[in-house]
């Protein structure tokens, strides 16, 4: 198997057992150092749900991202242009920036939007975007570069959660984010792997140095960066770093009524 991400031979790194049943067998570059899963013929069983049934984290994982997306967009980028959540789930990230006034939309192939339905990528047409986010995604492809290269033709910056592989790469059994018990992660990447990523397509690349990643042809400063892409920071920061919401609107143009805030 060659490398998804530069091509280059990979190597036996582990086996382990997918979904209670299923042989994995772990390959691992050893010039950028990304691993993953040689042949995951069990997609379409691990795909039966889009969520899986342990991630229990998903309701607070959105909260504290929509912080972090308000900071970086009011910071680094035009927050009255457009934006694409790719991945975007049950829509609730998509929610709530809307509801902190930035015009996104939704893309998932795998999942159904229940919570911004009118506003897909369908409905905001084929860009350009000023940002496209794309959380927890990238460890869930089989071929990141061709996902990587869709994503630019669409905006020329993305956002990106994945956490990186930890040094030494913890063996299969090792690490809760392999995701053995729902097979649906099947890449793992370190710091060059993405860096690689980056330079295919003439980007620079910021990181915080463990999940939140940012490609972009803007300069920016890495240590403002991996200052702002921080939970903690964000919840101090995001109620000052608002916008006048659009759900009045959204709520006028799903019904054609207005709504009045003052008995919500």
């Amino acid at each position: 198997m060659l490398c998804s991400v530069c091509d280059s031979a990979t190597v036996l790194f582990g086996e382990a057992t997918v979904l209670a049943r299923h042989k994995a067998v772990f390959v691992r570059c050893p010039k950028c150092g990304t691993l993953a899963i040689e042949n995951p013929h069990w997609l379409h069983e691990a795909y039966s749900q889009a969520i899986t049934v342990s991630d229990l984290g998903l309701v607070a994982r959105n909260l504290d991202l929509s912080r972090i997306v308000r900071v970086l967009i009011r910071l680094f980028f035009n927050p009255a242009g457009r934006f694409l959540d790719c991945a975007g789930g049950y829509g609730l990230l998509v929610r709530l920036m809307r509801d902190a006034g930035f015009d996104f939309y939704w893309h998932d192939p795998y999942c159904t939007n229940l919570f911004a339905s009118q506003f897909s990528q369908s409905t905001a047409g084929d860009g350009p975007f000023e940002l496209v986010t794309a959380f927890e995604m990238l460890e869930h492809l089989e071929s990141p570069v061709q996902e990587f290269d869709r994503m630019f033709s669409l905006s020329e910056n993305i956002l990106c959660t994945t956490l990186l592989l930890p040094e030494p790469a913890p063996k299969p059994q090792e690490w809760w984010y392999y995701g053995l018990e729902h097979g649906q992660h099947i890449t793992f990447y370190t710091r060059r792997s993405l860096e690689l990523i980056a330079e295919r397509f003439g980007r620079r690349f910021y990181t915080n140095g463990s999940g939140m990643h940012l490609f972009s042809t803007q300069q920016h400063s890495q240590l403002l960066f991996g200052f702002l892409a921080r939970h903690k920071v964000a919840r101090l920061l995001a109620p000052w770093l608002g916008r006048p919401s659009l759900l009045q609107a959204d709520f006028t143009r799903a019904t054609g009524l207005t709504l009045d805030r003052r008995n919500v």
